[in-house]
């Protein structure tokens, strides 16, 4: 008799974990359909042609390269990255370190033949930089451009143009005359009013707004009595800023709805922060130091079958039914 039951529950369990594998979760992203709303957030694993397509290969719907800007670009000086393990966050001031355009653009071009789904994310210092940028690779078949105008490690550039209501529009309005490809504008949370920011940008013309970059942070070593990154401030992601990434989130769905697509960021490393970032207003998310600081392959398979999950247990058949729940 008990092995009867023990016959049953273990068939209901396998019968519940096919309909999980076969479960579509494919989401769009404006006018963009990718395979699940998972992707690689642009950071020190976008470098290469052969850790980007690792990451696909992995189980992400599509990848974002590292910010790619007009020339060669050392970056800050080390250390540049200080883990906070005790709240599963990092603390970086890599400062948009990069090899330029034209030098990635080898890269770029074997993704685009291996047939991985990459959106590059790109920055300047002004218009003309970002237009420079732009014009050179936007021949490649690519999913489309990330903006960066939100990274908070250098002096130029980044959340000092991504604080300006009029740069932001300016540059959008400018880049978007350039090309069909769609145009992602990624946010700073260093700012009083996210909302008039994203406003100047869907202005402009942008096809989707990615929220959120690094939060402006900072640590000291208290026997040496000296900041401890070589920049000394830098930006904080992961688990410690997944509460403001939702907030924004959701402020920014409140005032767009299906104006614009959102993209959520910020201290995803399970499936139930993906859950959390589509119930706020999210249509796909990017994670960043979780697979930095983990197997890609593991953690990946992981959150996207909790998401099926999930999608089974409240009756859902798609990634869109679950966006903007929170709201309903």
């Amino acid at each position: 008799m008990n092995l009867v039951i023990k016959r049953a529950k273990v068939s209901k369990t396998f019968q519940v974990a096919i309909i999980c594998l076969l479960m579509s979760i494919e989401t769009f992203i404006g006018s963009i359909e990718i395979r699940n709303p998972l992707m690689l957030a642009s950071g020190v694993l976008g470098t290469t042609y052969s850790t980007l397509q690792r990451a696909y290969k992995a189980g992400l719907g599509a990848v974002i390269t590292k910010s790619i800007g007009p020339r060669s670009r050392s970056g800050n000086p080390n250390p540049s990255v200080f883990a906070l393990h005790e709240i599963r966050s990092l603390i970086n001031s890599v400062g948009l370190a990069n090899p330029g355009y034209q030098t990635f653009r080898q890269d770029i071009e074997q993704l685009v033949k291996s047939e991985t789904p990459t959106v590059v994310s790109i920055f300047g210092e002004n218009q003309t930089e970002f237009s420079e940028v732009l014009d050179g690779l936007k021949d490649l078949n690519i999913l489309g451009f990330e903006l960066n105008l939100s990274c908070p490690n250098t002096e130029k550039g980044g959340s000092q143009i991504g604080t300006d209501t009029e740069a932001v529009y300016s540059i959008v309005k400018a880049l978007k005359s350039k090309t069909n490809l769609p145009l992602w504008v990624k946010l700073t949370p260093n700012v009083s009013d996210i909302i008039e920011i994203a406003d100047a940008a869907v202005k402009g013309g942008c096809d989707a707004i990615v929220a959120i970059n690094t939060l402006k942070a900072m640590v000291i070593d208290i026997q040496t009595k000296q900041p401890i990154l070589g920049f000394k401030r830098g930006g904080l992601s992961g688990s410690a800023i997944k509460p403001i990434g939702i907030r924004y989130i959701y402020d920014l769905y409140e005032n767009f709805r299906e104006k614009i697509p959102l993209i959520g960021v910020g201290g995803i490393y399970k499936g139930e922060d993906v859950v959390e970032y589509l119930l706020a207003g999210a249509t796909a998310v990017e994670i960043g130091s979780a697979i930095g600081v983990a197997y890609p392959e593991n953690i990946i398979r992981t959150i996207t079958m909790k998401i099926k999950k999930y999608m089974k247990e409240h009756d859902y058949s798609s990634i869109g039914e679950i966006t903007g729940g929170a709201h309903r």
